[in-house]
């Protein structure tokens, strides 16, 4: 960069802007034009405070800052913008075929022309104005094809792309463990004073300690095997029902059909808690018995009603 046009006393922006501009006379623009240009960066030191750049990156400047780039009054922009909605001016039409609405026009005169405007603006007044055009105009534009009037406005303003961080996770509060007494002592008065059998609230007690202590579970496994009530031959299960109605019958007696019956008959109820799935009436409790199992690839303990072959002599003739 030459020495006559970076002197240390200037600011980094107007420096940058150099930087640019040089860049465009080495292509386009002939040595004569230095004194051009260091009126141009003059100009650029004294708009910086009418340039503003939101959070976003998206730059915007004043009528005035963009006139004094283009080499134009402002009172030109003025008229242009305000001709929109009657007669556009060429300037007006540009902008409009580039997807700006007369409204956005009018309200860039007391809210600020976006950059991409601006540089809009630049281009007519370099090439595309006819006798209207200005050497300055050219000479910045031809500046700020290098890098973008964006990138220059954030430039000045000192914007810094902000990066996203991911919200952090906040910190999950760590509760206590409850001991075992405690786990025992819960499930005793929740399931235990609902009347399950004391096995069954034995097999939950194991579930939920080897959940908290997995180290444990080795031996809660081998204490539930022995707490299995086996299904011996006077239990029956409702499949079992249906084969002993089928042989009296000679009807086809489904699990589901069985069930249904022992309903309509008065001697259980469907669970809504669903374990078991039904639960044996006052009518019922003296021919059934509920058992233990364990769900089938599942580590949980799982309740059954079943039937002793004595509800069957008691039933009404299906």
């Amino acid at each position: 960069m030459s020495d006559a046009l970076v002197r240390d006393d200037l600011p980094k922006s107007v420096c940058t802007f150099y930087v640019s501009v040089q860049a465009a006379q080495n292509t386009c623009i002939g040595a004569s034009l230095i004194m051009g240009q260091i009126e141009i960066a003059s100009v650029v030191e004294q708009i910086q405070s009418e340039i503003e750049v939101d959070i976003q990156g998206r730059g915007k400047a004043s009528v005035r800052a963009a006139g004094r780039l283009a080499g134009v009054s402002d009172t030109a922009l003025r008229k242009a913008f305000s001709s929109a909605n009657l007669e556009p001016s060429e300037l007006a039409k540009k902008l409009m075929q580039q997807g700006f609405e007369s409204a956005n026009l009018n309200d860039w005169l007391t809210a600020g022309i976006p950059d991409i405007a601006v540089g809009i603006i630049l281009e007519y007044y370099g090439y595309d104005a006819g006798r209207y055009c200005t050497r300055q105009a050219k000479l910045v534009c031809q500046a700020f094809r290098t890098f973008g009037i964006r990138k220059w406005m954030q430039q000045i303003k000192g914007w810094e792309q902000q990066e996203k961080q991911a919200p952090q996770p906040q910190p999950q509060p760590q509760l206590p463990i409850p001991t075992l007494e405690e786990i025992s002592n819960l499930l005793d008065l929740t399931l235990g004073k609902a009347g399950l059998d004391i096995k069954l609230v034995a097999g939950a007690k194991l579930n939920a300690m080897s959940k908290r202590y997995p180290h444990l579970l080795p031996e809660a496994e081998e204490a539930k095997s022995m707490l299995l009530v086996p299904v011996e031959e006077k239990l029956l299960a409702p499949k079992q029902l249906g084969e002993i109605l089928a042989e009296r019958t000679g009807d086809t007696w489904s699990s589901q059909r069985v069930n249904k019956l022992l309903i309509e008959q008065g001697f259980q109820v469907r669970n809504p808690e669903g374990n078991p799935d039904y639960l044996a009436t006052d009518k019922g409790k003296p021919h059934s018995q509920l058992t233990l199992g364990t769900a089938k690839g599942r580590d949980k303990t799982v309740q059954h009603l079943r039937w002793f072959e004595s509800v069957l002599e008691i039933m009404e003739a299906p």
